[in-house]
């Protein structure tokens, strides 16, 4: 039996996504989602399909924007035949079939009542969600919206905030907001990473993100994204930063597959002076991934961004003994256990990952359940990365299985130690050196 999901409209239209009994299927925007689909208000994993029990269920991934089905908001849901369901700008037909030969192939009939129609948000260009519109935070002018999040910062008359005038919704950190703003007084295009108070905001979120401003004004490097300023507002706190006009590495690797080995090398050249420098101020980043890690194409510049989980060593940094803070599948065994007294071999754990994650197009750490996933950061090494990356370099392999060594005392012990082993692949395989910045 198949619970199968009919794409109403768009592109994909008529198109049927089969789901067979006994297993599951993650959906997102994410080459490593089990399907993919090209939509920008879907998360990178939106969604999964669960058909392990009598009938199957969808549940939301923690996405951006939500799961609907029937119009209703939803976390987990047994779905019924004939159900419709909205995730991103994406609508689908359930339906059950006994076997694959019962599909018709044929178009979906495209059919729009008032809770499928899309709303956006005038600033940010997001798809508005039914739930809420019903809660009453979306205000509205003329036919034209403003989500909860870009309505503190601009109104419809004007897009003057404190100062800066917003420019555009860039995406979110781990701690805020972060938009596009030009200061107004210097006359300079900056970022924003914004952060609003309200009831449901735990104080460990809003400490982090004022010990982020301190922490990265205290650091100057060029290849660290720059802090200009904090401040208080009615609302909460904004960060001033450097505005960066580049593409994280996740979004890249979505969009465009593996980097070239040039690219790559020359990134993680950058990237690693960028942690030497910060190590030699004692702060340890904690969230080193790709998501993190920006790359300009225009002059090959890389810079570190979003230091809301770093700690400076020797000094309390909100994290109780034993939490694990990070992102799960780029953090060691240790970040696992214990975030709070983790060293600098952590972020060099953390960039092997992304190393790795950038190399062969694959997460380093994939599962079907917890219990294998924990696994797979505390005790199974990833497959060997030449299984999805033929052509790489057998130095370089051996580079990132060191650099993700379960055991800290195992890896390379300084940031200037991988530096080193990594431009001596550079200079085997002839690859330019980074930009001078």
């Amino acid at each position: 039996m198949y619970v199968v999901l009919t794409f109403v409209g768009g592109p994909n239209r008529g198109e049927h996504i089969p789901v067979e009994k006994g297993t599951k299927l993650s959906l997102g925007r994410s080459s490593s989602a089990g399907r993919k689909i090209r939509d920008s208000h879907l998360s990178r994993l939106h969604f999964e399909i669960d058909f392990t029990g009598q009938r199957a269920i969808v549940r939301d991934l923690e996405s951006r924007n939500g799961v609907f089905v029937n119009g209703r908001k939803v976390n987990n849901k047994l779905l019924g035949p004939n159900d419709r369901l909205l995730a991103g700008e994406q609508t689908f037909d359930v339906r059950y079939a006994d076997s694959l030969e019962d599909l018709v192939f044929e178009e979906a009939e495209e059919t729009l009542s008032f809770n499928e129609e899309r709303y956006q948000c005038l600033l940010c260009e997001r798809a508005i969600s039914l739930a809420t519109f019903a809660e009453g935070n979306v205000r509205e002018q003329l036919g034209k919206y403003l989500c909860p999040d870009c309505q503190v910062v601009v109104s419809f008359d004007s897009r003057e905030f404190e100062g800066f005038e917003i420019q555009k919704r860039l995406g979110s950190g781990s701690n805020g907001m972060v938009y596009q703003a030009r200061q107004l007084l210097l006359d300079r295009t900056v970022a924003l990473k914004i952060l609003i108070k309200h009831d449901g905001l735990s104080p460990r979120v809003e400490s982090r993100f004022l010990r982020e401003a301190t922490t990265i004004s205290r650091l100057s490097h060029p290849n660290i994204v720059k802090v200009y300023d904090a401040c208080s507002f009615s609302r909460g706190y904004f960060i001033v930063m450097e505005c960066f006009e580049g593409n994280d590495l996740q979004a890249m690797i979505e969009d465009f597959g593996v980097p070239s080995l040039a690219i790559g090398v020359s990134v993680g050249l950058q990237i690693l002076d960028a942690l030497d420098y910060a190590a030699s101020q004692k702060i340890v980043h904690r969230d080193v991934k790709p998501a993190n890690i920006l790359y300009r194409p225009q002059d090959g510049i890389a810079k570190l961004s979003d230091f809301g989980l770093a700690k400076q060593v020797g000094v309390s940094s909100g994290t109780r003994d034993g939490e694990g803070v990070g992102t799960p599948c780029y953090m060691p065994p240790e970040q696992v256990n214990n975030a709070r007294n983790v060293d600098h071999r952590a972020d060099i754990y953390a960039l092997g990952a992304s190393f790795y994650h950038m190399f062969s197009g694959r997460f380093p750490v994939m599962a079907d359940n917890l219990q294998d996933f924990m696994k797979g950061i505390l005790e199974r090494d990833p497959p060997p990365i030449e299984r999805y990356n033929p052509k790489l370099p057998p130095e370089l392999c051996s580079l990132i299985r060191r650099a993700m060594k379960k055991k800290p005392d195992e890896r390379f012990q300084t940031h200037r130690e991988m530096h080193a082993a990594l431009d001596e692949v550079r200079k085997l395989y002839r690859v330019p050196p980074p930009p001078r910045i």
